[in-house]
């Protein structure tokens, strides 16, 4: 017999309104549940400074954070489509939320910040160390979108896998790979130099 807990299927309704906002749009690359809990629980943690995220698509991710924002901190949300910016923007009224439509490298000036959600492949890989300086010492990083290692496809396997070598192995991260469904994964990682 299985047990339904509330934590494991609660969908906040800024959440389920912007998984609406993604639908009509026919958009498929925003944070999974799994994810968006985890970073709900996460972003809870953070009592001052700034959160970033990195890739606003239509909201879903920025509702998971907004949703559990505590009221002295302050999210910025950056994103390349005006379209997208514009459509969460108008969607998304929240006192403590910026909308910024740019590369994500315009908002630097206005970390470092105490949490990142990079949600952007390019962030994850070429502009790592940029991002790794974005982030404030003591503060977290969160990467969703990864296959778990024992689930690679037979053409992945035995092949360096670049992202995880960066931020696994970075000596100015304490980091791990958690797993958030049997196939699919995320990295955490705080900033401790």
């Amino acid at each position: 017999m299985s047990t339904l807990y509330r934590s494991n299927t609660y969908i906040p309704e800024l959440v389920q309104t912007s998984k609406l906002l993604d639908k009509r749009n026919d958009f498929v690359n925003s944070c999974s549940d799994e994810a968006g809990r985890l970073l709900s629980v996460l972003v809870g943690q953070i009592t001052q400074g700034e959160i970033l995220e990195v890739g606003t698509g239509f909201g879903v991710g920025s509702s998971w954070i907004l949703s559990s924002i505590a009221p002295t901190v302050k999210f910025i949300t950056i994103d390349n489509s005006k379209e997208k910016i514009d459509a969460t923007a108008n969607h998304i009224r929240h006192n403590q939320a910026e909308f910024i439509c740019g590369d994500w490298k315009e908002v630097i000036t206005k970390g470092p910040f105490q949490f990142i959600f990079a949600d952007v492949a390019a962030t994850k890989t070429i502009e790592g160390e940029l991002l790794f300086n974005t982030l404030n010492v003591g503060g977290m990083l969160f990467m969703d979108d990864f296959t778990p290692e024992d689930q690679f496809p037979d053409e992945w396997k035995g092949k360096p896998d670049k992202v995880r070598e960066y931020w696994l192995n970075h000596s100015g991260l304490i980091a791990t790979e958690i797993y958030l469904t049997p196939t699919s994964s995320a990295i955490l990682a705080t900033k401790v130099k």
